[in-house]
């Protein structure tokens, strides 16, 4: 076997043709500086040789290529393939958000659909992004909100926003990034899906290039400004993105909570692959991630060099100035981090103990069961290097159990069932993608760790036509091998985890109440650039309690800086907007805190105001106004 390809980027394994064989596809980058080639697809013979037939599938793409993934996205039972492409900087790559609604074919990530062995681009009509702007790197397959289809994440670098395809189950899908985040990574690497938490919902992690090391932090270019946010955020329409690793926990209603700084997992440095798996074995997911770079172009002392006007001159005529900003920057060779799952939000970080003490330049990864010992190990590929392999000795101390999935004709290895295992109460809970990390994919096999239990109470595996089978009292130190069986299957019942809420949503004009909020445009940044966030937009302060001693709660909102709080009394049939003319006078200072109380016991209840800063003593009207320390006042309600 091989190639023909100038330069090769990912490279996956599936079963192309059907004949229970792992075939590989691998990705090319063509076109591009002249690059030759495309992506090529080695069809497996059973004989130990392969042969390259990606022109009679039509996968023979002469694009930008990053990764691909198989997945069954229609449920037709054949494997479809999801082609992650990398756009190159232009300046036609730079601009507003919308470039993603134009497509491109180099650079646009392609959806292929599986029709009898030949696959045909359905990108525009399945509704998937395929602009300029598309940095592909990383992509996941999970059934997010668990309805029987596969959803799909996909990372991008640099400007371009992440991606969450939700199957809309008619062959098209719904990007719902918006929706389901409040932020992402900001340079998305590679990303992987596990149930973390135990209660049977994929969460997700996205890879970024957050340094731990202080002293490599303070030479590194920092994130954006405040004010490129809200440029590339308010006017290019790009979202929310931050640099340094996210941990996404689905809640199971379609939103994530973010959640990667509490976990200790934020800050892994130039990170490419991460893999979820329990390599130790005790029932929890742990976390793997490859780390390097050969030098680091964002160190600041190369970016100040290569700026200057004089030194951008002397490039076009010299290749001294080349030489001497490489010479600025310093080496991004480093240590590789696994973290310890604890089962619920918390990971622990093993990377002295568990991992070799060596640095590379480490990026694709893969786990399986290369000694067949029952726990995973894990294959490394490092730039300008040998790859590494890290042998696993979890199985000397704790138990496993392997499951190899036998599913139809078109799809052996069972790609995209689910299975459900419970021990004394407690679920794990994994779906079958090969593809994940970055630019690979592992062995197609469910891996589960039980600790020191011998004995599985129960088995639940969901194949992707929706049937689903039980086991029941199965021995864990084997590899399980489950052929789906027409007879011994059931429909599956999708389970949920939302509870019945406690509160009813009820709009708010229909009571009255036509508050709406805003902010002045005040950056506490342009003063203060060492702040770790915004001081001056805490409003609106809100505050509920009866005002006027009728027996009703009343709500005070707060206003933003020469913007006048707003009261509104409840009366027999909704709100009523009430006018102060104290208060309403009053606005120089941004209310940022409020409380309703009798402070001095006269049997009315009091405002209590905290603000942004000072104000003089006044006696008007309908209130006093008493300042009780700096930042507080009070209003002594006298009607």
């Amino acid at each position: 076997m091989e190639g023909k390809s100038t330069w090769n980027t990912g490279s996956v394994m599936g079963d192309v043709n059907g004949d229970g064989l792992l075939d590989i596809y691998v990705c090319a980058v063509v076109g591009l500086k002249n690059l030759k080639g495309h992506n090529e697809l080695f069809i497996n013979n059973g004989n130990n040789t392969f042969t390259e037939r990606a022109e009679e599938y039509g996968l023979d793409f002469e694009t930008y290529s990053s990764t691909a993934s198989f997945l069954d996205y229609d449920l037709d039972g054949d494997l479809d393939m999801y082609l992650l492409n990398h756009a190159v900087h232009t300046p036609e790559s730079f601009g507003n958000a919308s470039l993603r609604n134009v497509r491109r074919y180099e650079t646009g990530d392609k959806l292929l659909r599986n029709d009898g062995g030949k696959f045909l681009d359905v990108s525009e009509e399945a509704k998937i992004f395929g602009g300029i702007n598309g940095y592909g790197l990383g992509i996941s397959i999970a059934d997010f909100n668990l309805d029987g289809y596969p959803d799909i994440y996909v990372s991008n670098d640099f400007h371009e926003d992440d991606y969450l395809y939700m199957n809309n189950k008619d062959g098209t899908f719904s990007e719902q990034l918006r929706k389901s985040f409040t932020q992402i990574s900001r340079f998305s690497m590679g990303n992987d899906v596990s149930d973390i938490n135990h209660d049977g919902y994929p969460d997700l992690i996205s890879l970024d290039m957050l340094p731990e090391d202080e002293v490599v932090l303070k030479r590194s270019e920092g994130d954006e400004n405040i004010q490129t946010l809200k440029l590339r955020t308010d006017q290019y329409g790009y979202y929310y993105q931050f640099g340094r690793n996210m941990l996404q926990i689905n809640q199971g209603n379609g939103t994530f909570a973010e959640i990667g700084l509490m976990s200790n997992i934020a800050a892994t440095d130039w990170s490419w692959s991460a893999l979820f798996a329990d390599f130790d074995q005790d029932g929890n997911q742990d976390l793997f991630v490859s780390n390097g770079i050969p030098h680091r172009p964002n160190d600041l002392d190369y970016i100040k060099f290569v700026s200057s006007e004089q030194i951008v001159n002397k490039m076009g005529v010299t290749k001294l100035a080349d030489n001497k900003a490489f010479s600025l920057m310093p080496s991004g060779i480093i240590e590789n981090y696994i973290f310890k799952g604890s089962g619920n939000y918390s990971f622990e970080d093993k990377s002295k103990t568990w991992l070799p003490a060596e640095k590379n330049c480490s990026t694709a990864t893969a786990f399986g069961d290369l000694d067949n010992d029952g726990d995973l190990d894990i294959v490394i590929n490092n730039v300008d290097s040998k790859p590494s392999i890290y042998i696993n000795k979890a199985n000397e101390f704790s138990n496993y159990l392997k499951i190899k999935l036998n599913y139809s004709k078109e799809n052996e290895f069972g790609i995209g069932s689910r299975v459900f295992v419970y021990k004394n109460n407690v679920l794990q809970y994994k779906e079958l993608y090969a593809v994940r990390g970055f630019q690979a994919s592992s062995e197609p096999l469910l891996h589960f760790g039980f600790g020191n239990e011998g004995i599985v109470d129960s088995i639940v595996i969901v194949w992707p036509n929706g049937s689903a089978e039980r086991l029941s009292q199965v021995k864990t130190n084997q590899t399980l091998r489950i052929s789906y069986n027409q007879k011994s299957i059931s429909k599956y019942r999708t389970s949920t985890k939302r509870n019945d809420p406690i509160f009813e949503s009820v709009e708010a004009k229909s009571l009255g109440i036509n508050f709406k909020h805003k902010e002045d445009n005040y950056t506490d940044f342009d003063r203060l650039k060492l702040l770790p966030y915004q001081q001056s937009d805490k409003g609106p302060a809100t505050a509920v309690g009866d005002l006027n001693n009728d027996g009703k709660q009343d709500i005070f909102f707060g206003g933003s800086k020469r913007i006048p709080s707003c009261f509104f009394m409840q009366t027999d049939t909704g709100f009523k907007q009430t006018f102060i003319p104290s208060i309403q006078n009053d606005s120089i200072k941004e209310d940022v805190d409020a409380v309703i109380e009798d402070f001095n016991q006269d049997g009315k209840n009091d405002l209590l105001l905290v603000l942004e800063g000072l104000i003089s003593i006044t006696n008007q009207g309908h209130c006093l106004i008493v300042i009780s320390k700096p930042l507080v006042i009070v209003f002594l309600w006298s009607r």
